[in-house]
């Protein structure tokens, strides 16, 4: 088959004549904002992303950095552009981009001069174009889609998906989260099925989901007493959200049978949200209504810190303190747990 790439220097819609857009072209209302606008999104997203993975792409091919900023407002005003003069709307290619990699072009002229070439291809060398045919095109097409595709990665997928006495027998030693896996492929999946901006939203609900499960087994508590035996010492750490109250809340024994004056030490943990500042205050509660004499919070974050004092009146009577820098050798009266002595 022969298709044809001759085509005119575009005039803006409004007054185009040729084509007949400026008779086509809708009125300028919030009725008609309103029926492009989710089209309209739905196009900048899916552009917008795959622009900026393919900068990550190139930056890691290249060893540079690429500015996401300049690209997503340089996209922008190319999609404005176009569309004013009667043009498709597209985005960055990680095809035709590593075409131009590989064939040495790796500064921002080559973006330029691909484009004025394109141009006067189809301004003038169309003749000679329309002689090709288009499933040669085809040809092309593999041999980018060959140098896309990192193909060590089917190797470490299929080792996340075996189990370990297989990938043991069979000496394969690259692996990577099996719910990492599961989550590129459902990606996959919905953008052959969807499009890809849903893909995206899909693969970041399931990236946070498993994020959220995995951060609930890290939460951890360690007890000590002190050598008189009047004295617990709660040790927690691990990130302290809604996702791990649950989990820490059942770690702490019966306060019945402990000692009578509790502290808590926040090593290595960070309060993240309104569910994680309620379960200090049901610790504190569990603790005091099963007659402990004294409780405290200490070595809290500075940021764990600033988030219970935006709410400090919900928390009145709760003893926290913050982890302050002190010189522990200067001062042999510090000891591991009680160097944190300024109340806030």
């Amino acid at each position: 088959d022969l298709a044809s790439v001759a085509g005119a220097f575009p005039s803006p819609v409004w007054f185009d004549t040729r084509y007949g857009y400026k008779d086509m072209m809708p009125p300028l209302t919030l009725k008609t904002f309103g029926e492009v606008l989710p089209t309209a999104i739905t196009a900048g997203a899916i552009g917008l992303l795959e622009s900026l993975l393919t900068l990550q792409l190139i930056d890691e091919l290249t060893n540079t950095k690429g500015n996401g900023n300049r690209e997503a407002f340089g996209q922008g005003l190319g999609q404005f552009l176009s569309g004013a003069f009667g043009g498709m709307g597209g985005c960055t290619t990680i095809g035709q981009s590593l075409m131009n990699i590989h064939s040495g072009g790796s500064t921002r002229l080559s973006s330029s001069v691909a484009a004025t070439f394109m141009l006067l291809i189809i301004l003038v060398a169309y003749p000679l174009i329309n002689l090709i045919p288009v499933a040669s095109l085809a040809g092309v097409m593999f041999i980018v889609t060959y140098f896309t595709i990192e193909w060590g990665s089917f190797k470490i997928v299929l080792a996340a998906l075996l189990p370990e006495k297989v990938r043991e027998k069979r000496g394969i030693y690259t692996k990577v989260k099996r719910s990492d896996c599961i989550i590129m492929l459902i990606v996959v999946a919905v953008t052959l099925i969807f499009d890809l901006a849903i893909a995206v939203a899909v693969g970041i609900v399931c990236a946070a989901l498993v994020f959220t499960w995995d951060s609930t087994s890290l939460i951890k508590m360690e007890r000590a007493v002190s050598p008189e035996g009047d004295k617990v010492f709660y040790t927690i750490s691990g990130a302290l959200f809604f996702g791990s109250v649950k989990p820490l809340m059942s770690l702490f024994p019966d306060p019945r049978s402990e000692p009578k004056d509790v502290t808590v030490i926040f090593e290595n943990s960070e309060i993240h949200d309104w569910s994680g500042m309620v379960a200090i205050k049901a610790l504190h509660e569990r603790f005091e209504n099963n007659g402990a004499t004294s409780i405290v919070f200490e070595k809290l974050s500075v940021s764990s810190h600033k988030l219970m004092m935006k709410s400090k009146q919900l928390w009145e009577g709760i003893n926290y303190y913050h982890e302050e820098k002190m010189d522990v050798a200067a001062d042999p009266e510090i000891t591991s747990h009680m160097h944190v002595e300024s109340r806030r």
